[in-house]
């Protein structure tokens, strides 16, 4: 890629040489013809790093699809942003539990209507729920984290806005999965009732009977159109989807007569007439982007670029801007159970993750990359929570103590390259991995400074960047030796299951290193179990203390999240909580169209 710009670069130079007159000439057209936007209007320009892979909720599952999902969908209950409480959002109040801890009984609310009129309904809420579970859904990843807690849905017979969520059994999770469901329209999905007779038994059953009705059924609605039609795209938020430009931009405009429109909740808020999620993926555009004023809000800029903007007058003008905490991690992960072929098997010794782990140089690249504006962690809980185990000690940058734990694995310089190697199958193999990576200048520079790092201890780490697709995908079929990666966490209770459960990498969830064996399944079960708080956090405890002893991720920094909010806008909070501001409740103040406010108009 480098190459390819340098090149494109050269022959700008050389043109501008032999014609700058006409270089001139076109470049003063080229800005004539540019018009600065009209900053009266109420729409909010959102900047986001990449397109979704889709909108679909069942069938995607991408964080930026869940940015957009904000605005256009909605479930049963949610984190509240403030509280970092469970509250009600299309039911009543927060659901009534049975004594055994099984039964979670809900009441929805009255008028909340689908977008053709149409009144929300317990059979919508069956529907959603038998889709969500079923085995013929395209969505393994997440299946299991609902299946292995909704037993069935029942409709109340003397209410028909009450209904059951029973659970297999008593779990931590409950509450959370239960409330997690985004909702579709059975009317509008599956008007012909295909999916009536199909119960919940039938779904659970290791013997799932896939007739040729439900197959084509599920053929039509896990089809890839589903996942960018706007017609199919609609659900209980305020918003609605109406253009996707692909890579460029997704605009989500205000319904009219929207059911929740009187409502006093944050969420349920829709001041700007339109948000349009305009796709940045390099840091110095979306730089240009904001000193530009062409957008109003980010989460998703770089570090340095944000601090380099705090100090420009003519943007402290326009922007309000903060670091803020948040629960999420960057980690290199280092694939525990490779094929041995293609994959060799580099990291099926402890001893050797432990050894990357103090190789790889976390707090250089917190100081170089991000200049400080991130924390440390040395387990998958975020500190900020109270389950977080700390008394984990983080794991320090020691070249030495790298290397007497690779020798202790038998990785030595057999014949004086530098490299480290090891007979594996009868075969000499240097100690060269593949570091995949998703495509940014950030990570590329984050991966140069892990090789650099990790050649003085006698390995060499290849990069190898790819898109979001690709990596993604190589992650779920376990091909890669070792991983950059990230996850994005909440302040609700993350099910371990999803990450670490031995289950979740057969079924290709995303454990995608291979981590586990009985004991910590037991103790993900017992986490997942044990109602008393006191249980609970003794059990996360322990799990965070394995995955810490046994080093399936090099667990690195969680970055503060970065916002900058136009001052063109009202209610400009910020919140620990993803996505971390409400897009939906920003209020435009009293502005001219180039972005000056107007008489008697307080900021």
């Amino acid at each position: 890629m480098w190459n390819v710009i340098f090149a494109g670069n050269l022959f700008i130079y050389l043109f501008m040489l032999k014609k700058g007159i006409l270089f001139v000439l076109v470049a003063w057209s080229l800005a004539a013809c540019v018009e600065k936007r009209d900053l009266s209007r109420n729409t909010v320009v959102a900047h986001i790093l990449s397109q979704p892979d889709g909108l679909h909720p069942f069938n995607d599952n991408s964080i930026m699809r869940s940015f957009i999902f904000e605005y256009t969908q909605k479930t049963l209950m949610r984190l509240d942003l403030k509280s970092l409480e469970y509250i009600p959002t299309l039911v009543e109040r927060l659901p009534e539990i049975s004594d055994d801890g099984l039964e979670y009984t809900f009441t929805l609310k009255d008028g909340i209507k689908w977008d053709d009129g149409s009144a929300l309904t317990v059979d919508d809420i069956i529907f959603s729920t038998k889709v969500m579970l079923c085995p013929l859904t395209d969505n393994t990843q997440i299946r299991q984290i609902y299946s292995s807690v909704i037993k069935s849905v029942e409709k109340d017979v003397n209410n028909p806005r009450k209904f059951k969520m029973i659970a297999h059994k008593i779990n931590y999770t409950n509450k959370s999965i239960f409330s997690g469901i985004y909702l579709q329209q059975k009317n509008l999905w599956d008007p012909e009732g295909i999916l009536n007779n199909l119960s919940f038994q039938q779904i659970h059953s290791p013997s799932f009977n896939e007739t040729e009705e439900l197959s084509d059924w599920f053929n039509k609605y896990n089809h890839a159109d589903n996942r960018y039609r706007p017609e199919n795209l609609t659900g209980l938020g305020p918003y609605r989807v109406t253009e996707w430009v692909t890579s460029q931009y997704i605009t989500i405009e205000k319904k009219e007569n929207w059911w929740g429109q009187n409502s006093t909740s944050l969420y349920n808020q829709a001041h700007p007439k339109k948000i349009i999620f305009k796709v940045i993926k390099e840091d110095a555009s979306a730089y240009l982007a904001l000193k530009n004023q062409e957008i109003d809000a980010t989460t998703r800029i770089g570090t340095i670029k944000l601090m380099k903007l705090q100090q420009k007058e003519y943007f402290t003008n326009n922007y309000h801007s903060e670091f803020k905490d948040r629960y999420a991690y960057n980690y290199i992960g280092l694939n525990m159970k490779p094929d041995g072929i293609k994959y060799k098997p580099f990291f099926v010794d402890r001893d050797v993750r432990r050894a990357i782990a103090h190789l790889t140089p976390v707090d250089e690249i917190i100081e170089v990359m991000v200049h400080g504006k991130a924390s440390r962690q040395a387990a998958q809980i975020s500190p900020l929570k109270a389950t977080y185990n700390d008394t984990l000690k983080l794991i320090e940058l020691d070249i030495e103590k790298a290397k007497e734990l690779l020798t202790k694995a038998g990785w030595t310089d057999t014949d004086g390259d530098n490299i480290r190697d090891k007979m594996i199958n009868g075969v000499r193999t240097p100690f060269k991995f593949r570091l995949s990576y998703m495509s940014s200048p950030v990570s590329k520079e984050i991966v140069l400074m892990i090789k650099e790092s990790m050649y003085k201890a006698g390995i060499v780490a290849d990069p190898t960047p790819m898109d979001f697709t690709l990596f993604y995908k190589n992650a779920q079929d376990h091909n890669f030796e070792a991983m950059l990666g990230g996850w994005g966490g909440s302040a609700a209770y993350s099910n371990p299951v999803q990450l670490w459960h031995t289950s979740s990498w057969v079924t290709k969830g995303s454990n995608f290193c291979g981590f586990g064996d009985a004991e910590s399944d037991e103790l993900i079960e017992l986490a997942n179990s044990s109602i008393d708080s006191v249980a609970h956090t003794e059990a996360l405890w322990r799990l965070q203390a394995k995955i810490y002893n046994d080093q399936p991720y090099v667990f690195m920094y969680s970055t503060q999240n970065k916002i900058a909010i136009h001052k063109r806008f009202d209610n400009r909070n910020t919140y620990f909580e993803k996505p971390g501001l409400a897009l939906n409740n920003l209020d435009l103040i009293n502005f001219n169209s180039d972005g000056s406010l107007k008489k008697n108009t307080i900021d």
